[in-house]
């Protein structure tokens, strides 16, 4: 049974340790700790906190158990729990490597990746109402949402450092080409499942005999009911009346934190003359700022000396700058000046400058009008969240101290006690989705011990306790209620059966050379003579396009012919003959294409190859127990 499981979950498996750079950064949340927790790993000295890792590491297993309908295997359970662990070591890898090598993101740049996500658009435009909402609705602020989206767009610029740097030599393209443009005329015969369903019978001992030697397959799966008590960030929040006045004061002290955002940010259409880090050059821009106020031209002086070439040519102009795009010196000089004036000579590891602001612009800025509903929201999440820590600290104090029942903790905090019903091992309805929930639920202490669970944290600001109320046992479903289903499986095996044994008579008539139209004739099937197919070809049953380029090529004078089955009958396919794609044959469109997948095939290898590598030179401690 187990090596059948891990058969069919190989990829699975492997997918939760492939690591992709679009991955998003785990957000922590809010802690609900009130004493120190494990570490799941330590990478580089950086501790990686277990909740996210142990969240991570159950919603895998639950999907595993709703994918399989069963327990998972320990063995199992040990490589999901180290794939998962692997992923958080390289999501903190990579952000350690994107700030020691000082990737940036500046805030114009910021703001324009994210004005350009259709989600926060109405009609095509951004809207600043639908990004306040969605925020609001998913319990982030805009800082938090914003931080997130920078280091993303950090990790996507390592990303395209490493992926760009890849090549295909002509040579692999013209290989490729030959692979996956290459042309197989085949034949086939056709024996659809239909016709041999419409011959086959099934007997009431049979159904009943099937019945009896696989009863665990019709067994209703063994549930609980759970009884809770949860404390919600939102409703707490909700509940917080706030006045007028007091808003607006809010809105003081958050323009007074985030000035780009409720002010507007700004950016200045600026040029420099720019000297390289000579002994002299502070003072022979001291010089040349005597000419310019003397009345001298900028853009003539810039074009003669400015050791900026990519300025120099066009006057020392460099176009609208926003903060975040300049190296530090070079940024608080540009934004102390005021339009039109020139500043004293700056000093940066680029050697000295002289810089001119010829245009100041404000962009964006939010009234308080505009801004009413989030600063609603968020003064309320705010205001609520000492509640929230002190009101789950209680519950999970209450709830440790009365193991056997709930009702203390309710009378106690006010709070009501709700119950989710028909909880399986694969999950219910409401929180009994959540794989915390189910983890719980399913825990010695609470299933059979029937103790409250421990605080659970199922998302930012939501925390559970639990207890089993009530439980059902696993049942044998009735016969009647399975019959049928179990007599259409036991006709489609013996009608797969006997198509098989028809198919391996024409596959041996086949290979000795006789005519497919006489084996389809005598054999009363349909077949398709000598046509070409390319791979995946759409025009024809799946299962002969497969079989087709799985056949080995043709050898001498004899046909390669193979017999396969597909999701409704049995095929059997001669491979005449294989012709090479040729790359002489393809639209330059098609080629390009091509040389795209071979490029992106080449990228992805060496994307990983570059994470393997990182992560085999890194000081990386894994602490698996604490997952368990």
């Amino acid at each position: 049974m187990l090596q059948k499981i891990r058969e069919k979950i190989t990829g699975w498996v492997a997918w939760t340790i492939v690591i992709t750079i679009g991955l998003v950064f785990a957000v922590w949340g809010i802690d609900l700790s009130f004493t120190p927790r494990p570490v799941a790993a330590k990478v580089e000295g950086v501790e990686v906190p277990v909740e996210p890792v142990r969240r991570a590491y159950q919603e895998q297993v639950s999907r595993f158990q709703q994918a399989f309908r069963g327990d998972v295997p320990e063995e199992i359970a040990g490589e999901i729990r180290r794939g998962v662990i692997e992923q958080f070591v390289s999501r903190t890898l990579l952000q350690q490597r994107v700030e020691a090598q000082g990737y940036r993101i500046g805030d114009g740049a910021l703001m324009d990746y994210i004005q350009g996500i259709e989600f926060f658009q109405v009609d095509g435009q951004f809207s600043m109402d639908a990004y306040r909402a969605a925020l609001a609705g998913a319990g982030y602020t805009a800082p938090m949402f914003e931080a997130e989206q920078r280091s993303l767009l950090q990790v996507q610029q390592l990303q395209d450092a490493v992926v760009l740097s890849s090549f295909v030599t002509s040579d692999e393209i013209e290989q490729r080409v030959a692979l996956q443009r290459q042309l197989r005329e085949v034949e086939w015969v056709a024996l659809p499942l239909e016709r041999f369903l419409e011959e086959v019978e099934v007997t009431d001992a049979e159904v009943e005999a099937r019945y009896a030697e696989s009863s665990e397959r019709w067994m209703t799966p063994e549930t609980v009911d759970l009884s809770y008590i949860e404390v919600k960030l939102d409703e707490l929040a909700a509940d917080i009346a706030v006045s007028d006045e007091r808003l607006r004061e809010f809105y003081e002290t958050e323009r007074a934190r985030e000035p780009e955002r409720y002010s507007g940010r700004e950016r200045r259409k600026a040029a420099h003359i720019l000297l390289g880090p000579g002994d002299d050059a502070e003072a022979r821009l001291e010089a040349l700022r005597e000419r310019l106020a003397a009345g001298e031209d900028f853009a003539t002086l810039a074009a003669e000396v400015s050791e900026d070439p990519g300025s120099a040519r066009a006057g020392g102009d460099l176009g609208w700058v926003e903060r975040g795009m300049m190296v530090p010196a070079f940024e608080e000089a540009l934004f102390a000046l005021e339009e039109g004036t020139i500043s004293a000579p700056v000093r940066t590891e680029f050697g000295w400058h002289l810089i001119r602001v010829d245009e100041i612009e404000k962009l964006g800025g939010t009234t308080f009008e505009e801004a009413r509903e989030e600063l609603l929201a968020n003064f309320r999440r705010r205001q609520a969240e000492d509640r929230f820590y002190d009101d789950a600290e209680e519950l999970a104090r209450i709830a440790f101290e009365n193991p056997g029942s709930l009702v203390p903790a309710a009378t106690e905090l006010g709070y009501e006690i709700r119950t989710v019903e028909g909880v399986s091992r694969a999950g219910g309805p409401g929180i009994a989705a959540s794989p915390e929930v189910i983890a719980a639920a399913w825990s010695e202490a609470v299933r059979t011990e029937g103790e409250n669970s421990e605080l659970l944290e199922l998302a930012d600001g939501h925390a559970v306790v639990l207890r089993v109320a009530d439980t059902h046992p696993a049942e044998l479903r009735p016969l009647q209620d399975v019959a049928e289903q179990i007599k259409a499986e036991l006709q489609r095996e013996k009608a797969a059966a006997e198509a098989r044994e028809t198919g391996e008579q024409a596959r041996a008539r086949l290979a000795a050379g006789e005519p497919v139209a006489d084996v389809a004739e005598s054999l009363s099937a349909d077949f398709v003579a000598g046509i070409t197919v390319v791979r995946d070809d759409a025009t024809v049953p799946p299962a002969v396009a497969r079989a087709a380029f799985e056949a080995p090529a043709p050898s001498g004078d004899g046909a390669a012919v193979v017999a396969t089955e597909g999701a409704n009958g049995y095929f059997v396919v001669k491979v005449l003959s294989v012709t090479p794609g040729g790359i002489d044959l393809l639209r330059p469109e098609e080629l390009q294409e091509l040389r795209n997948q071979a490029r992106g095939a080449r990228a992805s290898q060496e994307l990983q190859s570059y994470l393997e590598d990182m992560r085999e030179n890194a000081d990386v401690t894994i602490f698996e127990s604490a997952l368990e």
